[in-house]
């Protein structure tokens, strides 16, 4: 793939290893969707899939930056360093559900500075630089301006989230979703398809969406308000209006 003009060094090396893994991803896709109709064992399938696609993402990051770290176990103010989700949506690619990506987050100078989220199916990359904005393909995006939870789209993890939670939700009018990709939750909260997403278990490999919903003029924090850098697994995301009535939401829940 040929660096788009106008896109930093950082920004090509990482949508060229999504673009260029979400080939594969997406042909060993179309494989499970077949291998549905049958009852053969997928497993070993799919794990051969995802450390294919992982060994590509690899190769391409640390071809660009050998000497940065890929996933290490603890992040520090010197580090250098790829955060990498090989496969957001594991169960929905599993079931041959078109709803999953791959994402990429770059962290250095002590700081998450860049994000991929790259959506193989419907050839979606959204990326961000720190203090340069977010991108959908080559289109400039931002949170939607929607104000009150009713008539929003909210986004949960998976039925974690309280039960009597989501009951205030839909009494405040808000529509849920639980579309089974984190990745693309927090791209589509970024890109104003959806107003927010709460989440109770969100991995460390996903930095790269929080970053882009930050670029896109949204919030991003931990249930407690503090600022999340995805060292938390808790995640409270929006744009500004609906992530405050989120937040109160949240407090008269856990007063109780």
């Amino acid at each position: 793939m040929q660096p788009y003009q106008g896109r930093s060094p950082i920004i090509n090396v990482t949508s060229n290893a999504c673009v260029f893994a979400g080939k594969k991803l997406l042909r060993d896709f179309l494989e499970i969707e077949n291998l549905q109709v049958t009852k053969k064992d997928i497993s070993k399938f799919y794990n051969n899939a995802i450390l294919n696609v992982e060994k590509n993402i690899r190769q391409s990051l640390l071809k660009a930056r050998p000497d940065w770290h890929i996933n290490p176990s603890k992040i520090e103010n010197q580090t250098d360093a790829w955060i990498i989700n090989v496969l957001s949506g594991k169960e929905n690619f599993l079931h041959g559900i078109p709803h999953v990506a791959i994402s990429i987050a770059s962290y250095n100078n002590g700081k998450l500075s860049s994000g991929c989220i790259y959506d193989p199916l419907r050839k979606e990359l959204f990326f961000c630089e720190l203090g340069k904005g977010a991108y959908l393909n080559e289109r400039r995006i931002r949170v939607s301006g929607r104000s009150l939870l009713n008539k929003s789209l909210i986004s949960l993890n998976s039925e974690e989230i309280f039960f009597e939670m989501i009951q205030k939700l839909k009494l405040e009018g808000a529509s849920i979703r639980i579309s089974g990709c984190p990745s693309l939750d927090l791209a589509w909260v970024a890109s104003g398809r959806i107003d927010a997403c709460l989440n109770t278990t969100h991995k460390f490999e996903d930095l790269a969406g929080i970053l882009l919903i930050k670029e896109a003029g949204g919030f991003c924090t931990d249930f407690e308000m503090s600022e999340n850098n995805g060292f938390k697994k808790d995640i409270c995301a929006g744009n500004p209006s609906i992530y405050s009535n989120l937040i109160k939401v949240l407090k008269l829940h856990n007063s109780k």
